[in-house]
């Protein structure tokens, strides 16, 4: 049987053992409620809480009471969305964003719009990025927030959220970005980038799955999502995942310490990969930018080779496909038909993203894998042809 190769590292990663190891204590000993100060165990709940807290504050240049605790980028994304939308005064609201978002993003968005909040989605080149001039026009005085994705998931692009920042700043204007890819492993500094909120999750940082966070300028007003306990500054009630905020801080941590050896290592895969599809003959387009490109993230049309086929027919390879699956039909991926592709070659398109833990050796074995399906495949069609 086959060995199973995990090569979809940007959509989850894997909890890092040293993770798990930082995390145990709070589910068999440190268990203590940190709303409940009156004793001992709520207490040291809650410093760890702001200990934690304080990794993430430092990390991102802010202020640890700017940092609050949701379950993940999803939510923080609809609390940050959302919540401006309600606490804003102004009449004719518009929100400005790209075509290429997360679906997180997207779908608040078209939430947002049924209360009459004009929502207005610009256009990307080739390579996914935004013209900065024409986002700079589209900003008008009922402008209530910015919203960029730093490192798209899809295709790699990197957006040049420092320069979008001041231009928001001149126009006195809330920037949201979402950082769920880049967070950790790119250096993000939100008070020099003129960030006014900004969202993470700790699972694509090899920490636990169902904690992630909002960073929110004190200046920015928000409406929360969720009432009860008043937790997080009111803006986000329920009791504290302790463990999960401790995953959160120490993967982190363990990310920065390593992130230049660890770029230079998923950099070379990628590399290796690419160099032994090549070998193997096939004929592919990488989509997205050639540079500058979000870690470990490989986009590819393998010519002619229908991506449903290929990832059904090598269940062993974790890839992605380049098409979103809806609950009745596939289509095309709305980021590769962003960026000018044609249904045809996004229906070709799998994304492949490397890790951590990704070895040489299943590198190797997965291009070696795709390459002989890949053949299959056109063999199948040039012979039904014929």
């Amino acid at each position: 049987m086959p060995r199973q190769i995990y090569l979809d590292y940007n959509s989850t990663t894997p909890v890092d053992p040293i993770i798990l190891q930082s995390m145990s204590k709070y589910f068999t000993h440190d268990y203590g409620n940190a709303s409940s100060i009156t004793h001992s165990f709520g207490k040291n709940a809650k410093r760890s809480y702001n200990e934690a807290k304080n990794v993430i504050a430092d990390g991102l240049n802010c202020e640890s009471d700017e940092i609050i605790i949701t379950s993940g980028a999803t939510e923080s994304i609809n609390l940050a969305i959302k919540g401006i939308v309600e606490s804003s005064n102004v009449l004719n609201k518009n929100i400005l964003t790209l075509r290429t978002e997360h679906k997180a993003v997207l779908d608040t968005c078209h939430y947002v719009q049924r209360f009459g909040v004009e929502v207005e989605y610009l256009d990307v080149d080739e390579y996914g990025y935004v013209d900065i001039e024409e986002l700079n026009a589209a900003i008008s005085k009922n402008t209530i927030l910015v919203i960029i994705l730093h490192g798209n998931n899809e295709i790699g692009t990197i957006n040049p959220i420092e320069q979008i920042g001041l231009i928001c700043k001149d126009k006195q204007v809330p920037l949201f970005v979402d950082a769920a890819q880049t967070f950790g492993k790119l250096p993000i500094d939100v008070k020099s980038g003129s960030i006014s909120m900004l969202a993470g999750s700790a699972h694509k940082i090899y920490g636990p799955k169902g904690v992630g966070f909002l960073y929110k300028d004190k200046s920015i007003r928000l409406e929360p999502l969720i009432h009860g306990g008043g937790q997080e500054i009111g803006l986000r009630s329920g009791t504290i995942n302790v463990s999960g905020v401790v995953g959160l801080a120490e993967a982190f941590k363990l990310i920065q310490h390593q992130r230049d050896i660890e770029t230079k290592k998923i950099n070379e895969m990628t590399t290796l990969f690419i160099d032994c599809l090549e070998d193997y003959g096939n004929i592919f387009t990488i989509n997205g930018p050639k540079k500058n490109r979000l870690v470990g993230n490989l986009n590819l049309s393998l010519n002619n080779v229908d991506a449903a086929w290929l990832t059904t027919m090598l269940p062993n390879i974790a890839v992605a496909r380049g098409s979103a699956c809806t609950s009745e039909t596939i289509q095309p991926s709305h980021v590769l038909r962003a960026i000018g592709l044609s249904d045809d070659k996004a229906d070709c398109a799998i994304r492949v993203s490397f890790g951590r833990f990704t070895t040489k050796d299943e590198v190797i074995e997965a291009a070696k894998a795709i390459s002989l399906k890949a053949k299959e495949y056109l063999s199948k069609r040039e012979s039904i042809a014929i």
